[in-house]
């Protein structure tokens, strides 16, 4: 590490439409106040095209420089990490070490059990239904680089282990799958909305999950409740909670974090 200079910039790799990424990117949004002796946290927006037609994720730049998994998101600071941070709850957690309010300490344990959970849900299953092709489409498109005699030993090597890593990505899920994601989000709504009713403001005010102060639990949250409502699975969410999506939906807040204004691509 070279400095411990605060101010140095970080660079958050991100996708349009990757719901982790824009999970980490309203967590930013919400931040609040810095911890005391720190600077505002300097955050530069580098998004990808992680479609098939484009697979920037899988570029030798990105597997060899910024994270050989070949997943967004990622934070980047070469003079405060050590190593890039390539998970969306672990990127999360960072800027809440920044930022406090984030995860206040009275709320720490419920919020980090809340989020493990959330994360359990298969995003993948609840967006794409049953059947997919894309990881076995991309394991191909990796073999198939990886066969080219124009390429780098690294970025070969590479291609193969982010092959590997794609080997026990199911193509296919049974309905008994989807049925299971739909019961766990549905817990999970009811989780939430039992923390809402403990709220020391009248009901019908706008607030956050514990109050008037964001966490990361309501950024995460709000983030896959607009993945449900955008795919109009509205029987799986409570309208107190599609009212709630709804109402930070509208702000500047949301237009920052989710740059399309939706967490879908077009052709979802």
């Amino acid at each position: 590490m070279a400095s411990k200079d605060l101010s140095a910039p970080f660079t958050l790799y991100a996708a349009t439409y990757s719901i982790c990424s824009l999970m980490v990117l309203m967590t930013y949004e919400m931040r609040g106040t810095p911890r005391e002796g720190r600077p505002e946290m300097k955050l530069a927006r580098k998004f990808i095209d992680i479609s098939i037609h484009a697979r920037e994720q899988l570029s030798e730049f990105f597997l060899l420089k910024v994270n050989p998994k070949g997943t967004v998101p990622v934070l980047v600071n070469e003079r405060l990490l050590e190593k890039p941070i390539a998970e969306s709850v672990d990127i999360s957690y960072y800027i809440a070490d920044w930022y406090p309010t984030l995860l206040p300490p009275q709320h720490e344990q419920v919020i980090k059990e809340l989020i493990f959970e959330l994360h359990e849900i298969s995003y993948k299953l609840l967006t794409f239904g049953t059947k997919t092709k894309y990881p076995h489409l991309n394991r191909d498109w990796l073999l198939e680089q990886a066969k080219r005699t124009d390429i780098s030993d690294e970025y070969r090597k590479a291609l193969e282990y982010k092959a590997e890593l794609t080997r026990g990505w199911a193509d296919h899920h049974s309905e008994e799958d989807l049925a299971e994601n739909e019961a766990r989000t549905r817990d999970f709504c009811a989780k939430i909305l039992a923390l809402m009713e403990k709220r020391p403001e009248a009901k019908d005010r706008f607030t956050y999950i514990f109050g008037p102060e964001p966490t990361v639990l309501d950024a995460h949250a709000v983030v896959f409740f607009g993945r449900v409502y955008d795919k109009e699975r509205l029987d799986l969410l409570p309208p107190i909670l599609v009212k709630w999506h709804e109402s930070i939906r509208n702000t500047d807040l949301w237009k920052r974090a989710v740059p399309d204004g939706t967490t879908l691509p077009p052709a979802w």
